[in-house]
Formats: C-alpha cells, sequence, structure tokens
C-alpha cells in the first residue's frame, strides 16, 4: 500500500542529521492526529486497526510516552525504503576504478 506520507519521509532523510528527529516527529503528528488515551484507543481498537491497514497511523498515548499503530505494509515501506536508500548511498560513496593500459 502506498501511503501518502511516504514522500515527506524521502524529503525527511535528505535531511542534515540535527533536523532529522523533529521533522521526523513533526510528520508523525501531522498524519496521526492528537494521541489518543489507552481508555479511548481501547474502545476504537477496531476502527484504530482498519485505518491503520488504510495508511491511517495513530498515536496512543501510554503515561508521557506515545505509541504508533500503523500497518505493517507501512512499516515495510519505511524500512525498505530506508535500506534501499543507504545501500544506493554506499554505491555513491565508492570511488571509480583506474584502469591502466598495458
Amino acid at each position: 500500500m502506498k501511503s501518502s506520507w511516504t514522500q515527506p519521509l524521502k524529503v525527511i532523510r535528505k535531511l542534515p542529521a540535527g533536523e532529522k528527529d523533529e521533522a521526523f516527529r513533526k510528520l508523525v503528528f501531522e498524519e496521526c492526529g492528537a494521541p489518543l488515551s489507552v481508555r479511548e484507543a481501547r474502545r476504537q481498537l477496531y476502527l484504530l486497526t482498519a485505518g491503520a491497514l488504510a495508511g491511517r497511523p495513530r498515536l496512543i498515548a501510554v503515561g508521557d510516552d506515545k505509541a504508533l499503530l500503523m500497518s505493517v505494509a507501512d512499516l515495510e515501506v519505511v524500512l525498505l525504503d530506508l535500506a534501499l536508500a543507504k545501500v544506493v548511498e554506499g554505491f555513491k560513496a565508492l570511488p571509480r576504478r583506474k584502469v591502466q593500459n598495458r
């Protein structure tokens, strides 16, 4: 499933290291909306799960921390795109081999 927020993730990956964390958190909060309490999440579990499978992740507040509910397909896109980006980045870093005539 192609999520609407995969393109902004590609932009975040290109940011300097110091800006990535804040930009990622901002993106998650924009896409997920206000965090739900555990009680609200438990009451709406089926709807939240169906929404996550449709590409709409949600935040659930657990004490002072937050948990992210998202589909495995969306997580796969995020992780595989990141892994592919690192592999391609590694290829770009390799110097060209110099060939000399004999």
